[in-house]
């Protein structure tokens, strides 16, 4: 793993559910218990092509889990370089900046090793 690389990972919990992993620099953030999974995965890709195209700049998602716990996941694109932050109880837990390319390349990834049971 580079330096600033971002890794995005989901691993298969019990019902359905999942455990999202966000790795970066040495820092590691996992959220258990993700309840909608495919619709995040969906969301990232959307915004992947988005800022692609320029056309997104911020945009966030809350991210469900079975523990009712409100997580929000930021992205902001500004000058060619993405923004991402978890927010867990308005704390910042997760950030990462980066390139749309290296963005690309850490949800094109993530959705390569998505297990087949979603």
């Amino acid at each position: 793993m580079r330096n600033n690389e971002l890794l995005l990972t989901i691993y298969k919990m019990k019902d359905r559910q999942g455990c999202l992993v966000f790795q970066s620099a040495g820092k590691l953030q996992r959220i258990f218990n993700l309840i909608e999974v495919l619709p995040f995965v969906g969301w990232l890709k959307h915004l992947s092509h988005a800022i692609d195209t320029g056309a997104k700049q911020n945009d966030a998602h809350a991210i469900r889990c079975a523990d009712g716990l409100e997580r929000i996941l930021t992205c902001k694109f500004i000058q060619d370089v993405v923004a991402l932050e978890l927010k867990v109880k308005q704390q910042v837990k997760f950030s990462w900046q980066g390139t749309a390319k290296e963005f690309r390349a850490a949800v094109d990834r993530m959705i390569a090793k998505l297990p087949r049971f979603f």
